[in-house]
């Protein structure tokens, strides 16, 4: 759209008004020049609507000849805008002064020799987009998938035209929620393999408004998803029996850290504890990291809230637990606080700050075991409830993330001694466990808890707890036939003792297999696994040596 305006040397009475589109003139007569464009971040002010830009918007108008650096003067909201440096010519570029608040009105005037034009603008951040691109359902039988979701900031003005800016490696289907919100599966991978989303620019808005920059997020697809890659973190715990000290020795080039179950903390802030010379000595020359756990004593509430209530007690256990560390020469301390009521929860987290503000320092690592959830746990009822109040709910998990270096989460226990039999860590139920708890967890800040025990029920709240091989010695006294579940990918059996019922869920290294690729799909800093000694010997097929 061109403007003829009048130049000379005579002043202009009322010179040139555009406001929203309104034009009204009052020219002498004087020679013509027109105004060619005029644009702030891309958008024409000499058209309706009222223009929307970005925080710190740019600014061009040109003009049908050239005009002297001096002849050009620019006012934003009435207060002068220094353009001089910018002018050339025929043309005007400029960045104006920002950033502009967001959702604010303001008047641009601009006079260019006898040309006068006033100009209302509103400011809004340019279009853009979050993607969130990660591994999706891996399974050990299938090839690898991606899935994104792309969240527009504001609605788009078309999906048809949103989605041809958007190209998605691999064989994508896109389906939108809504209008802001584009869901994309891609298929057609392999193993090492890397998935890519782009958003070229000119996304158009509903608003008007467009895209202006190129994003882009990209994952990798581990070369395998049925071991423990190096670089993924092994930690095993352990307690001082026979079979997980023989276990330990012979797979110490498999461990990356060690937790032995050690430590008690006293309501005083005091700790005890039963290190074993041999073990630390063994861990120390295999280049084994030992972060031992500390649990409030007995597993009491009573002792937990003794410490957590009382700011000098938890100063007292965090400067007990860095000279411990530095006597030993270990790594760090993993808090293993449990059946902590959820009431303290806020100080349960302090515990965790005050920990770190004394273990970084010192060059220490702090980590916390923690209970996931899932949706509907806090209004649950009965026994359900009651272990939300009196177990899981005790953790801020994004609070103790903040602290922390990393979160243990016992993905376990999914049945136990308050749930009539089931699986011990059914897949399902670990997804569900991860999308709600890790909420605001950096993935690297957390690992995948494994079991290598089984439960044996009798009824609810009857329930005993050993290992893969007094599994198998079960089954095979009782004539059981171990069956796999697909659905929960976990091996179970029933079996009669003494004219009582027992059922009985374990993992085996076929059903850990299974559940690995969990880890590569969330990104995870690794596996902590219950415990060394109750495992299925073939188990250790699953872990490359570490070093």
């Amino acid at each position: 759209m061109r403007f003829p305006v009048l130049l000379g040397t005579g002043a202009m009475t009322a010179g040139m008004l555009l406001l929203g589109g309104l034009v009204a003139t009052e020219l002498n007569p004087v020679p013509v020049v027109n105004v060619d464009a005029m644009e702030l971040d891309g958008a024409s002010v000499l058209a309706t609507p009222m223009p929307q830009v970005s925080p710190r918007p740019h600014l061009m108008i040109r003009v049908s000849r050239p005009l002297n650096p001096g002849d050009w003067h620019l006012a934003l909201d009435g207060r002068t805008v220094d353009v001089a440096i910018r002018s050339s010519g025929a043309v005007l570029r400029v960045a104006l002064p920002g950033p502009l608040q967001l959702s604010s009105h303001h008047t641009l005037e601009l006079v260019a020799g006898a040309i006068r034009v006033r100009a209302a603008f509103q400011v809004v951040p340019p279009l853009n987009a979050e993607i969130n691109l990660h591994l999706y359902r891996l399974q050990i039988d299938a090839q690898p998938r991606v899935a994104a979701t792309i969240q527009f900031s504001r609605a788009v003005a078309s999906r048809q035209q949103a989605q041809t800016r958007v190209t998605v490696s691999g064989q994508p289907t896109f389906t939108w929620r809504d209008s802001r919100t584009l869901d994309v599966v891609s298929t057609g991978f392999k193993l090492s393999d890397r998935a890519t989303v782009t958003i070229d620019p000119g996304v158009d808005a509903a608003d008007g408004t467009k895209s202006r920059s190129l994003q882009r997020a990209e994952v990798s697809i581990p070369p395998t998803i049925t071991q423990v890659a190096p670089g993924r973190m092994v930690q095993m715990y352990y307690v001082n029996t026979d079979d997980g000290h023989a276990s330990l020795f012979a797979h110490l080039r498999q461990i990356d850290v060690l937790s032995p179950a050690w430590y008690d903390a006293n309501a005083d802030g005091g700790i005890t504890g039963y290190a074993r010379r041999d073990v630390i000595d063994a861990a120390h020359a295999s280049g084994v990291a030992i972060i031992p756990l500390v649990v409030n004593k007995d597993v009491d509430p009573g002792v937990g809230h003794a410490i957590l209530a009382d700011p000098a007690r938890r100063a007292a256990l965090a400067r007990n637990l860095v000279n411990e560390a530095k006597t030993y020469g270990y790594a760090g301390f993993q808090l293993d606080f449990e059946q902590i009521p959820w009431t303290d929860r806020d100080l349960l987290t302090a515990l965790v700050q005050d920990c770190a503000n004394a273990f970084h320092p010192a060059g220490l690592n702090l980590s916390i075991a923690v209970i996931p959830r899932v949706p509907g746990d806090d209004t649950s009822s009965g026994s359900l409830l009651d272990y939300f109040h009196q177990w899981s709910g005790a953790y801020d998990f994004a609070g103790l993330a903040k602290a922390a270096d990393f979160l243990s989460f016992m993905t376990y226990d999914e049945h136990n001694g308050v749930t009539p039999a089931g699986a011990v860590s059914g897949t399902p139920w670990i997804r569900r466990a991860l999308e709600f708890s890790m909420q605001g967890v950096p993935p690297e800040k957390a690992t995948l808890g494994l079991p290598t025990y089984y439960h044996d029920w009798t009824g609810v709240g009857y329930l005993t707890s050993s290992s893969y091989a007094d599994a198998l010695i079960l089954a095979q006294r009782y004539g059981a036939a171990p069956a796999f579940d697909a659905t929960e990918e976990e091996m179970h059996f029933g079996y009669d003792a003494y004219g009582v019922h027992h059922e009985l869920w374990i993992q085996s290294t076929d059903t850990l297999r299974r559940k690995l690729p969990l880890m590569y799909e969330y990104g995870l800093k690794g596996i902590s696994v219950w415990r060394l000694g109750f495992e299925d010997p073939s188990f250790w097929n699953l872990i490359p040596a570490r070093r």
